[in-house]
């Protein structure tokens, strides 16, 4: 049953969502602020995440396995930021959004961040739970029993 779902592979990457919610968020602040870019005390944050997400992906390169959702891992990837979060990729992308957010002057660029966080628990983080569940058995579950999920 985990091959059929192998073998349907994303047609939405998690970058692409990240996009969306980024515009998104522009266009909700420029319709409340009719700002364009109101503060840039948000900026070392997204540095932060964008910095994070690199180094993370990179991680998985050395390791010889994949970073794409949906695609089987070949190690589970447990040093690095793995051991103070499951999901060091899916937070830098949070802390990136959560950082540009100030640029837009309004609140109602939130939404698509909640909206963001909801998809990508939905449908990436707990499809790669089961994966790796199946996949690694106790081993995943050990580790998933002693790091958490978000922070």
């Amino acid at each position: 049953m985990n091959d059929q779902k192998q073998e349907k592979p994303y047609r939405i990457y998690p970058p692409h969502l990240f996009l969306l919610t980024l515009v998104t968020m522009h266009l909700l602040g420029w319709l409340e602020t009719g700002q364009h870019f109101a503060h840039t005390y948000g900026l070392p944050l997204t540095v932060l995440g964008v910095w994070l997400a690199v180094r993370e992906k990179n991680r998985f390169v050395r390791a010889g396995t994949t970073f794409l959702p949906g695609r089987e891992s070949e190690k589970l990837v447990t040093d690095g930021a793995y051991k103070f979060t499951r999901n060091p990729m899916y937070v830098a992308m949070v802390l990136a959004l959560l950082g540009l957010w100030p640029l837009t002057g309004g609140w109602s660029p939130l939404a698509p961040l909640i909206v963001f966080i909801a998809l990508i628990q939905h449908f990436y983080i707990r499809r790669e739970e089961r994966m790796l569940t199946a996949r690694f058995g106790e081993e995943y579950l050990a580790y998933k029993a002693s790091v958490r999920r978000w922070i």
